[in-house]
C-alpha cells in the first residue's frame, strides 16, 4: 500500500511540474509581447520626419494626374493658301468637281470637244486662250455694269466675281477633262473617268513644281488645249454667212 501511495504522489508531482513549465512559458510570451508594445512608442518618436512629408495615417489622397497628350503639330505649309501643296490640292478638287459635273451632265460635250481639238490640235491652245479672254471680259463687264448702277457693294456686287470664278472653273474642268481623256486614248483606249483623274492630276503638277505665276500660265495653257477645239468651232460657225434664199 505504501508503494502505491508513493507512485501516485510521484505522478501528481510530475503533472504539477508540467503545469508549472507551461505556465512559465505563457508568462514569458506575455512578457515578450508587453515589452514589444512598450518599445513601439519610443521607436516611432525616434524616427526623423522630413519637412513637408506626411505619415501614412494622415497622408492626403493623391490626385490622379491624367497622362500628358503630346500636342499635334501641324505644318504651316499645309494650311497656308499660298503654299504649293494647298494650291495643288485645290486645283485637283476644282477640276474633279467641274469636270465630273460635265462628264455626268454633258457627256456629248466631252466627245465633241475631243473631236474638235484633235481635228486641229496645233491651233487649239490659241482658241482656248480666246475662250479665257471672253470669260474674263464677261466678268469685268458685269463688274463695270454693277458699278454704274450703284450695286457694286455686297451682296449684288459679288455677282461679277461669281461669273468670273464659275466661268474659269468650267473652262478648267472641261479643258483638263478633255486633255486627260485624250491621254488615256493614246495609251490603250478612251476612258473618260480615268481621263478625269489624269486631267485633275495634271492640273495639280504645275502648282507643285513651279512658282505661282508660272503654274498659273501652264494651267491656263493646258486647259486651253482642251477647250480650244470647241471655241474654234463656235467662232467659225458664228462667222458663217447663211446662204441667200434667192440664189
Amino acid at each position: 500500500m505504501c508503494s502505491t501511495h508513493a507512485a501516485g504522489a510521484s505522478t501528481h508531482v510530475a503533472r504539477a511540474s508540467t503545469h508549472v513549465a507551461r505556465a512559465s512559458t505563457h508568462v514569458a510570451r506575455a512578457l515578450g509581447v508587453l515589452i514589444a508594445l512598450a518599445a513601439l512608442p519610443g521607436v516611432a518618436a525616434a524616427r526623423t520626419v522630413a519637412p513637408g512629408t506626411v505619415g501614412p495615417a494622415t497622408a492626403a489622397p493623391t490626385a490622379v494626374v491624367p497622362p500628358m497628350v503630346a500636342p499635334i503639330i501641324v505644318d504651316p505649309a499645309l494650311v497656308d493658301p499660298s503654299s504649293p501643296v494647298v494650291r495643288a490640292v485645290g486645283s485637283f478638287l476644282l477640276v474633279a468637281a467641274f469636270g465630273g459635273g460635265i462628264l455626268v451632265r454633258r457627256r456629248d460635250l466631252l466627245e465633241q470637244a475631243i473631236a474638235d481639238t484633235m481635228a486641229r490640235p496645233a491651233v487649239a491652245v490659241l482658241y482656248g486662250l480666246v475662250a479665257y479672254g471672253l470669260v474674263a471680259f464677261a466678268g469685268l463687264y458685269a463688274n463695270d455694269l454693277l458699278t454704274r448702277l450703284g450695286l457694286a457693294g455686297p451682296p449684288v456686287g459679288y455677282l461679277a466675281a461669281v461669273v468670273l470664278v464659275v466661268g474659269l472653273s468650267l473652262l478648267g474642268g472641261l479643258g483638263f477633262l478633255v486633255v486627260g481623256t485624250i491621254v488615256t486614248d493614246l495609251f490603250g483606249g478612251r476612258r473618260a473617268r480615268s481621263g478625269l483623274v489624269v486631267g485633275a492630276a495634271l492640273s495639280a503638277v504645275g502648282w507643285l513644281l513651279l512658282p505661282g505665276p508660272g503654274a498659273a500660265v501652264v494651267w491656263i495653257a493646258v486647259a486651253s488645249v482642251g477647250v480650244g477645239g470647241l471655241t474654234r468651232t463656235w467662232v467659225h460657225s458664228s462667222r458663217t454667212v447663211p446662204p441667200d434664199a434667192d440664189g
